[in-house]
């Protein structure tokens, strides 16, 4: 006979819904964690089953979702709320996390922050396991979300789309939103880049002219072409050696 379960105690109203459901989803389809375990096909343990419906912490999401499978139970409702309950735990862990709504994203730095959000709202799923979901092997390489979430890159537009499928966002309009925040950060991007360039240009000719490599003056140095000679220089020495014509005499 199996053990009854223990009062929830959750730290979080998310992480309590969460359990509830687990144990609900269980009841209604009348097994229990030993019989779950063949359900899966030997997914995880009858322990692990257990732990993931106590309300002591968040379980993984591989856990919830066979979990939900094994007893019959909509699994895009298990990951709902599994995301809730994560993103409880990280509000409560930094509660001063702030990040604007991709409407409101204008440069790299404010979309790298909106994403980082997401990310947490999804769950925050180890990244490894949001590479092996995205699908094809490097469509979404753990290393680039690793650094775009410590803000030192950002997402290529297929990675973007990669990953807000990985998170949880399908709507259409929603992934639209995401798409103008990505473009307007790009155009951002572009235009710093370019005036970095212009900058270096000015800096690089004021160099110049300071260490006297050109004239001064708004514009380049302009190099005179030599004079022409004097047209007596022009003539040769033997047409210079001959006497000059004497008129002649009337005689």
């Amino acid at each position: 006979m199996a053990r009854p379960e223990q009062p929830i105690r959750a730290p979080d109203p998310e992480l309590r819904a969460l359990a509830e459901w687990l144990r609900t989803q269980r009841r209604t389809a009348g097994l229990t964690h030993r019989q779950m375990v063949d359900e899966s096909r030997h997914a995880f343990s009858a322990t692990t089953f257990s732990r993931a419906a106590s309300g002591n912490r968040v379980p993984r999401l591989p856990v919830v979702e066979a979990y939900a499978r094994a007893c019959g139970a909509p699994v895009g409702e298990a990951r709902r709320l599994w995301r809730a309950a994560r993103y409880a735990e990280h509000r409560r862990r930094d509660p001063r996390a702030q990040a604007p709504a991709p409407d409101r994203v204008h440069d790299r730095a404010e979309l790298n922050r909106a994403l980082r959000a997401l990310y947490h709202r999804a769950g925050a799923m180890p990244l490894g396991e949001m590479e092996r979901r995205a699908g094809r092997h490097g469509e979404l390489p753990h290393s680039t979300v690793l650094r775009m979430l410590a803000g030192s890159s950002t997402l290529a537009a297929d990675q973007l789309m990669a990953f807000l499928e990985v998170c949880g966002v399908t709507d259409g309009a929603e992934r639209i939103r995401w798409r103008d925040a990505w473009r307007r950060a790009r155009r951002h991007q572009e235009r710093a880049r370019m005036g970095s360039r212009l900058t270096r240009a000015h800096e690089a000719l004021a160099q110049r002219r300071g260490s006297g490599h050109d004239a001064p003056g708004p514009g380049p140095a302009i190099r005179w072409p030599a004079p022409y000679p004097p047209v007596g220089l022009a003539i040769g020495r033997e047409q210079r050696a001959e006497p000059a014509p004497q008129p002649p005499t009337g005689r």
